[in-house]
């Protein structure tokens, strides 16, 4: 549906526990990755580049952690090696998939010999 313009920004809240610090971040990093929302920005990024922080995962950080450690160019540098590394991958699988298609296609069925 459309999110009307007068609608509270928080459309959802995603939450994570576990048995201590470590093991919920792991599940918060695996929920954001997991987590699927289409056609509206979100802060998911962001989320993403703060589990990955040092500071945040040693729990040696305060209210500044965004001034300290956060610039939008450093999820831009972050997705574009990820967009890299999907295209190289997706470049490996057709690559793999012609080969597969020219060993098909150089067999002979042998049905013109039989003819002869």
């Amino acid at each position: 549906m459309t999110i009307p313009i007068y609608y509270d920004p928080m459309i959802a809240k995603l939450v994570t526990h576990g048995k201590d610090r470590a093991d919920a971040i792991q599940k918060m990093k695996t929920a954001i990755k997991e987590y699927l929302i289409e056609g509206v920005a979100t802060t998911l990024p962001f989320g993403t580049f703060v589990f990955e922080q040092d500071a945040f995962l040693s729990g040696r950080f305060d209210t500044h952690f965004v001034t300290n450690f956060y610039t939008p160019e450093k999820i831009k540098e972050k997705q574009k090696a990820n967009a890299e590394a999907a295209a190289l991958i997706a470049l490996k699988f057709w690559l793999d998939q012609q080969k597969i298609t020219q060993a098909v296609n150089n067999q002979s069925s042998g049905w013109r010999r039989r003819l002869a």
